[in-house]
């Protein structure tokens, strides 16, 4: 932005009003005006006549009112409805590009109109007002103001600021705001308005009272106030979501600078806001991600547990590990390598295999293979000079540069060695192309899954192969890069991907998974991490999980890494790592036996975890969910950070402690009679709870009318593939239907019917099942 302070802007006034012929849209010219300030005073003021901006004349100590002139700079608000329930507001200069885009240029929306509503536009002397179907805008013509309601129920879900005052009747938070920092909207927050989301923060699920800066960073952390993932969408109390479809920095102040206003400014010259009504946010997930994607489910194995380490070093310490795992009966899916795979590894990937540590390749897939586990590599977008491919990539035009033309260097990542890293373009077709043929050998040599670190360090004044602008580029490139990899998966393999990232923005949800980063691993650690899930389920839904344990800090005690397990066997996908060991056997024989029990029930639950991640993919919501996401009515759910659902059926209650004393937990339980599944306890709500729990429990609590499929866990059982065939238990809690549709791991119906403890069942895998009633 070329913005001086000098030169900010309020639009004031509707101009001119044009509807499409077919109805499709309507846009309203708008004029902006100077507007000022008055010297240590908030507030706002133009050069129209005081008493019309609401300005008391009569104040005592008013400064003077130098009134600056009314210069004309024209604006435009771009009205459509691209789905049910759903309002665009496109603003930006006349004659900007933003106005035409059909909201796909960014590539965070996929799908510009799954369900397009005709408009109705009404023309009266004070306002505009324009209805798509449940949905109703009424623009004020001046000043200009926005106000959407339900058209049913006239209730106000979102209104600009334009109300709001300071004492001497300035204008505190104008409609919409032009100046150095870009293009801010003013919303009013009503006084019971909860607001959540903004991706993956770790801080409080609610809100209001913090100011978030959305630019995807490397967090070193999860302590720092920084984000792997934000993202632009949130969700109000008053009934609907918002979204700004931008790669630009947005900065959300919820209420912090003024405690009833939702400020929302973005790094641009536009603003491109959806907002989505719905009686209840799921609802209104599944309209976002229509427009946006929804994450596929990946394959089994990707729910079973994963192991890793920064680092292992050698062939012969990670078969030790698969098969100490098998020593002792723990099922281990997957054994993640960190960066010691390749001959240059600092910060640097250019998929040069390490035969000295690691031998061949193929055949050390196929040693671990043998021990019944699956190998993940890991992988990050830079290249070092040092490479022998970096040259070959400048040569090419496959690195990012600056707009000077230099190279580019990765930002606010240093580097080991003081060296700069370079950055693959993805926007070049050829660079990307070049990028997923390097994965092809790998994937043919039988690696399941690859890492997809870091990613937040693209420089901003990048000058990418496609045009993207530098201020939008940054945010869009974790988009990107975790784009590619999944599709080169995809492309080699024939089956639905599955990464594990660290960087995202708006629409990473459609490349799932996601992890949260490098934690602490301390209490707080672990706590932060639960409230990024959380909110980052909100904002992405999908698949998320994080590491057991947590990636670095203070020793990791037996006991935090215990109940660090326990919560990971209940999270979209089970992983543990870090810096130092995060085997079970590293800490202690209780550890161990404790830790075992919790993946083994994990792997009997997976029945039940399938059934939510094909849900999550047919409605685009989060496996992990927060108690605001399936009690939207409850008055304290939004408050709740502590606890998570999976699905609707099963609340989960992480402890925090970092000994193995029995501990006790204060916990909320929200309406109706909840079941633990391993005590057999019962918990009423909506109410909170007190319980001691010895270190070798959890409460894992099944909702009364649920039906929860599980399958019996032996020491047989080495990794999912032993899971395939057995018969599942359908764990009936209270009064439930008859007629049931599960999804059988092949991914078929799987129709059963109940009579008594009786089930027959058709269709997918397996057929053979029997029921247990519980209360």
């Amino acid at each position: 932005m070329t913005r001086s302070m000098a030169d900010t802007l309020l639009l004031r006034h509707v101009r001119q009003v044009r509807t499409d012929a077919d109805g499709s849209s309507v846009t309203l010219d708008v004029d902006a005006i100077r507007g000022v300030q008055l010297g240590i005073m908030p507030g706002w003021l133009t050069g129209e006549p005081p008493e019309e901006q609401g300005v008391e004349t009569g104040m005592p100590n008013l400064p003077h009112l130098d009134l600056p002139p009314t210069d004309v700079t024209p604006y435009a608000l771009r009205v459509t409805s691209p789905a049910p329930a759903t309002v665009r507001l496109t603003l930006a200069p006349s004659g900007s590009a933003a106005l035409d885009d059909d909201g796909t240029r960014l590539g965070i929306v996929v799908d510009p109109a799954p369900g397009p509503v005709p408009l109705r536009v009404d023309e009266g002397e004070g306002e505009v007002v324009v209805t798509a179907g449940r949905v109703r805008l009424r623009v004020g013509r001046h000043p200009f103001t926005l106000t959407v309601e339900d058209s049913g129920s006239g209730q106000v879900l979102l209104r600009s600021a334009h109300r709001l005052r300071q004492v001497a009747g300035l204008m505190m938070a104008p409609t919409a705001l032009v100046d150095a920092s870009g293009l801010s909207l003013n919303l009013e927050l009503s006084p019971d308005e909860d607001v959540l989301g903004f991706g993956e923060q770790f801080g409080r699920l609610v809100k209001n009272g913090q100011r978030l800066v959305l630019r995807s960073e490397d967090a070193c952390g999860t302590g720092t106030g920084l984000a792997y993932k934000p993202v632009p969408l949130w969700h109000s109390a008053t009934g609907y979501t918002g979204f700004l479809n931008t790669g630009a920095v947005v900065t959300a102040d919820v209420g912090h600078q003024r405690p009833s206003v939702l400020g929302l400014t973005v790094a641009d010259d536009a603003i491109d806001l959806y907002v989505v009504a719905g009686p209840s946010p799921k609802d209104r997930l599944t309209t976002y991600t229509a427009l946006t994607g929804r994450a596929e489910v990946p394959p089994l194995w990707a729910f079973g547990y994963w192991m890793g380490r920064c680092r292992y070093h050698d062939r012969e310490e990670m078969l030790g590990v698969a098969r100490t795992m098998r020593r002792h009966a723990v099922p281990l899916d997957v054994l993640h390598l960190d960066p010691d795979w390749l001959v240059v590894d600092r910060l640097n990937c250019d998929f040069i295999w390490n035969e000295e540590r690691f031998g061949n390749r193929r055949d050390f897939v196929a040693a671990l293979e043998e021990e019944s586990v699956r190998l993940s590599v890991w992988e990050l977008p830079y290249l070092d000079p040092a490479s022998p491919r970096f040259a070959e990539a400048e040569e090419k035009g496959f690195l990012v540069r600056r707009t000077d033309g230099t190279l580019a260097a990765i930002q606010k990542t240093p580097t080991p060695d003081g060296r700069m890293r370079a950055l693959v373009d993805f926007t070049n077709p050829e660079a990307a192309a070049w990028w997923q043929e390097m994965h092809e050998a790998f994937l043919d040599d039988g690696v399941a899954v690859f890492k997809t670190d870091f990613g937040e360090a693209l420089p901003d004044d990048a000058a990418l192969h496609d045009g993207t602008p530098a201020h939008q580029a940054h945010n869009l490139y974790p988009l990107r890069y975790n784009a590619t990899v999944s599709d080169a998966i995809r492309r080699y393999t024939g089956r639905t991907p599955l990464v594990w990232g660290r960087s995202g923005w708006a629409g990473s949800q459609r490349y799932p998974g996601q992890w949260g980063g490098d934690a602490e691993s301390t209490v707080v650690g672990m706590q932060a991490t639960v409230r990024g899930g959380l909110s980052y389920a909100l904002s992405a839904p999908g698949l998320w999980s994080h590491d057991i344990g947590g990636f670095f800090g203070p020793e990791l005690t037996p006991g935090l890494y215990v109940r660090w397990t326990q919560m990971g066997a209940l999270s979209p996908l089970m992983r543990a790592h870090g810096l130092r060991p995060r085997e079970p056997w590293a800490f202690g024989d209780e550890a161990l036996e404790v830790a075992r029990r919790w993946v083994r029930l994990r792997y009997s639950l997976l029945p039940t975890l399938w059934q939510v991640a094909h849900e999550a993919a047919a409605h685009g919501w989060p496996v992990m969910r927060p108690l605001a996401l399936e009690f939207p009515d409850d008055p304290v759910a939004a408050q709740v950070d502590d606890v998570f659902m999976v699905g609707s059926d099963l609340l989960v209650v992480p402890v925090f402690d970092d000994g193995t004393a029995p501990v006790r937990r204060r916990f909320y339980v929200p309406e109706g009679t909840w079941h633990d599944i391993v005590t057999g306890k019962t918990y009423d709500g909506p109410r909170f709870h007190e319980a001691e729990l010895a270190l070798d429990a959890m409460p894992v609590l099944a909702r009364t009318g649920s039906v929860i499929p599980r399958i019996e866990v032996d020491e047989a059982v080495r990794r999912t593939d032993d899971l395939i065939g057995r018969p599942w238990t359908l764990h009936l809690f209270g009064p439930t239907a008859d007629e049931h549709t599960l999804v059988g791991f092949d991914g078929a119906p799987l129709h059963v019917t109940l009579s008594g403890d009786a089930v027959a069942a058709t269709g997918g895998q397996p057929v053979q099942t029997r029921a247990v009633r519980h209360g």
